[in-house]
């Protein structure tokens, strides 16, 4: 006559080969959406460092235009200003708005990793003798 232990005390203290696999699973999903958040902050940081310099070549430009003589303040084609290895595309229009005004648009644009971005940024402004 054999003896049996209860049926309790024959199962083995651990973890299946299937509870780890769904764990392992659900880990690496979790792991998958930190590292699309780092991406897209990388991105951010990048685009919005960048729209940064973009503003203050914009406003840099218009201060300089509100200093020249009024009759002197015209559209002005494309130039190229580079800052922190990115070059930047700078250009004004200039539309009168009688004779005492002129509105002034200042459009800066770039490319980097992220792609093109035209235009990156507007600057609208009035300018009066």
């Amino acid at each position: 006559m054999a003896v049996t232990a209860p049926a309790s005390s024959q199962r083995a203290a651990g973890f299946t080969l299937v509870e780890v696999l769904v764990a392992t699973a659900i880990a690496a999903i979790g792991f998958l959406g930190l590292a699309a958040t780092y991406v897209t902050s990388l991105r951010a940081t990048v685009v919005g460092r960048n729209v940064g310099i973009a503003t203050n070549l914009a406003s840099e430009a218009l201060e300089t235009m509100r200093r020249r003589p009024f009759e002197e303040i015209a559209s002005s084609s494309p130039t190229s200003v580079t800052r922190e290895h990115i070059t930047f595309m700078r250009s004004a229009a200039v539309a009168d708005l009688g004779a005492t005004a002129k509105k002034v648009t200042m459009a800066v644009s770039w490319s980097d990793q992220f792609g093109s971005h035209s235009p990156g940024v507007q600057l609208v402004t009035v300018i009066s003798e």
